[in-house]
């Protein structure tokens, strides 16, 4: 009876640590749209995202579905993008990544990213707290997209790691185009995920549990 008790609780650990290898694998993406395909306008805030200096939905590339974000500026750094707005609170820990694409070269210093900041008010309102990664009013940027990327192809953009500051209230996440001359970037399935996701911490603290449990039973 002890063999198939033992058994069974080292089946239950095995299920629950397999369960949170696939929680962490697919990490809830938090953002509203992130493909982009809710909105094909450039009325500001329709599909969680509000596009500014020139951006707009874009069905002339993409990734995934039918639309993408085009951020293009004329040149003399315009800054065109769009941005989307979360709560949040101190500590916690975030990774944006997404794809972007050019199908002409960059010029000069121009260039193409995401980036992550935090703010002190609800909304993106308030002092830009930057992130524990950086300085206080500056943002986390992901790799970039400049004159020596490849063009015709959708190329991984990943921020890294951004922690909240004390203080934290909200988020905001970036598409951004630096366009020291003329430049368009297209960008396109974005996923913001919680690092690690509460979901899997809370299956972690069960794998970790259990085996004790069984072994206090089995010793019982």
């Amino acid at each position: 009876m002890k063999t198939i008790k033992s058994l069974t609780g080292y089946g239950v650990c095995l299920f629950v640590a397999l369960a949170f290898e696939s929680a962490t694998v697919q990490a809830q993406n938090l953002l509203t749209d992130p493909g982009f395909e809710s909105d094909t306008s450039v009325t500001d805030g329709i599909g969680g995202w509000t596009p500014f200096n020139g951006a707009a939905f874009s069905d002339a590339e993409a990734r995934s579905g039918s639309y993408s974000l085009l951020d293009s500026g004329p040149g003399g750094y315009t800054v065109p993008g769009s941005y989307e707005t979360l709560s949040s609170a101190p500590g916690l820990e975030y990774d944006l990544t997404g794809y972007g694409f050019t199908s002409s070269a960059l010029t000069g210093a121009s260039a193409g990213f995401l980036q992550i900041t935090f703010f002190d008010g609800p909304d993106g309102t308030g002092n830009n707290l930057g992130t524990v990664q950086t300085s206080p009013g500056n943002a986390l940027a992901s790799s970039q997209i400049t004159s020596s990327s490849s063009t015709g192809t959708w190329i991984a953009l990943d921020t890294g790691t951004a922690t909240a500051p004390t203080g934290t209230e909200s988020l905001a996440v970036y598409t951004l185009v630096l366009d020291a001359n003329a430049t368009s970037v297209y960008f396109d399935d974005l996923s913001l995920t919680q690092v690690p996701e509460p979901s899997s911490l809370a299956l972690l603290s069960m794998g970790l549990g259990l085996p004790f449990y069984f072994l206090r039973r089995k010793n019982s």
